[in-house]
């Protein structure tokens, strides 16, 4: 299985994204590990920090696109989960981050930018189905998410009738992220309740997909019928 973990831009929290579900599908058993695609190699660097009293979680450095989908197909064979952190959608491997998933995760910060960049990244969504010839979940998921403020409730509700689905768990704007990445962990090992709840959260909204991956892929979405209409 292999969850791509692509953006509208940068600093959207791919990197930590993708550590905290590694982390909590690891604690849940799973074989799983990192494929660091971007070009400032987060993940390797936090993975130089991590414990070896913790579940392991392998990250290879990634950021050639030409050896990435071979390498990627390799790391599936020993693992049950690859999770890739990818790059900004301009990026020129973006597409074939978006083609190699069977699970598409696409971090949005609340605010107009973000969703002024949503356009963008349909285009390349869509092309890349095209390419792939089968439909490919996708799923935006808010980040640094506060429901208490305006412009956070209204980029839930615009992206609610957007032509990706909005995952059902949003991710708080919280010190613990930073401070758990600092130390190769992620929050699952950390102590703050809060955020621990909400990856644990969003790993099992993730898994939920996964089991049923079938019937998304049947049914399609949204984006490719809209465009192909």
């Amino acid at each position: 299985m292999i969850i791509s973990i692509s953006s509208l831009k940068g600093g959207v929290g791919k990197s930590t994204i993708a550590q905290n579900l590694a982390v909590c599908f690891a604690h849940q058993g799973y074989q799983v590990c990192i494929a660091d695609a971007d070009t400032n190699q987060s993940c390797l660097r936090w993975s130089s920090n991590r414990k070896t009293t913790l579940p392991p979680i392998p990250v290879s450095g990634l950021p050639d696109g030409k050896i990435l989908a071979k390498n990627v197909r390799i790391l599936e064979e020993m693992h049950e989960i690859v999770i890739i952190d990818g790059t900004p959608n301009l990026s020129p491997i973006a597409s074939k981050i978006i083609i190699l998933a069977d699970v598409l995760i696409i971090p949005i910060l609340p605010g107009a930018m973000d969703i002024w960049a949503t356009e963008k990244f349909l285009e390349r969504y869509n092309n890349a189905v095209m390419l792939k010839e089968q439909s490919i979940p996708a799923f935006f998921l808010l980040n640094q998410f506060n429901e208490r403020i305006t412009i956070n409730k209204e980029t839930k509700e615009i992206l609610d009738g957007s032509d990706i689905e909005l995952l059902k768990t949003q991710l708080g704007n919280r010190v613990a992220y930073k401070e758990a990445n600092v130390n190769g962990c992620g929050v699952y090992e950390y102590d703050h309740k809060k955020s621990k709840e909400e990856t644990i959260k969003l790993s099992k909204e993730i898994e939920s997909i996964m089991t049923n991956l079938d019937r998304y892929q049947t049914e399609g979405y949204r984006a490719t019928q809209l465009t192909n209409s």
